[in-house]
């Protein structure tokens, strides 16, 4: 497998909040990606909480099991880490409200597993299309679904953008979104903040991860052309090549 990360704070922050990580467990790769809220310093300790707490705990699941679920381990890591920030965010006044997005994924063999909370994105990328995995938890996201406003509407800068349903760490107990999905030939997925999807159209991605072929001229490809669409918010992008050799 071939696997690559990239973070910026973009072109308007003074401080990147966003987290990711990731790394070999057993026959197949992991990574997490966060993007924190709660301003100041206390988005950055969020994400950055949730992403190690979420690695560890997956990473120590996925050595140890012996026929368990991965998508079961991969909610239970994000339960863990929806604990180590809500102890946190309880511990003084000036944490309270921070929290985190989070999207995750363990690839292996033929079969990738998905967890989400909140509006950071996983998307599968071929020849034929490119699919998003996820669903944002948005006000936004409720508002399409609920036919109020279209799709491209929901993209442009909507008053209600900025506002997340979901988050990991602002209650004691959180919803995982959790995806089965298989790895064909020639698939390229990719984990990311909100900060590339507001730089990027859907278009742009497919283009970018289909003229590449290697997961860290992707990921430096995709920073780039978000910070020249000029990308106001953080941008966080891990790009995953199952089918390709080497970790």
């Amino acid at each position: 497998m071939n696997i690559f990360g990239l973070s910026d704070k973009g072109r308007y922050r003074a401080e990147n909040q966003d987290s990711f990580s990731m790394g070999t467990v057993r026959d197949g790769v992991l990574a997490v990606v966060c993007d924190g809220m709660g301003g100041e310093a206390h988005g950055l300790l969020a994400s950055d909480l949730a992403a190690g707490r979420f690695m560890a705990f997956a990473r120590a699941a996925l050595e140890a099991a012996e026929g368990e679920d991965c998508a079961d381990i991969l909610c239970q890591a994000t339960d863990a880490a929806n604990r180590k920030v809500y102890r946190f965010s309880t511990q003084a006044e000036e944490f309270n409200g921070m929290g985190t997005t989070l999207v995750a994924g363990y690839w292996q063999r033929d079969t990738a597993t998905i967890v989400n909370v909140g509006d950071s994105r996983a998307y599968r990328i071929a020849k034929d299309g490119i699919m998003q995995i996820t669903k944002d938890h948005s006000r936004v996201q409720e508002m399409i679904d609920r036919g109020e406003i279209t799709q491209a509407q929901g993209r442009s800068n909507h008053a209600l953008r900025k506002y997340i349903t979901r988050a990991v760490g602002s209650e004691r107990f959180v919803r995982t979104d959790v995806f089965t999905v298989p790895i064909r030939e020639g698939d390229v997925f990719l984990l990311c903040s909100d900060g590339l999807t507001k730089a990027l159209e859907d278009a742009e991605l497919h283009r970018v991860l289909l003229a590449e072929n290697d997961a860290e001229a992707a990921c430096r490809t995709l920073l780039r052309e978000a910070l020249d669409n000029d990308a106001r918010d953080n941008v966080t992008v891990v790009v995953i090549y199952p089918k390709k050799g080497g970790a």
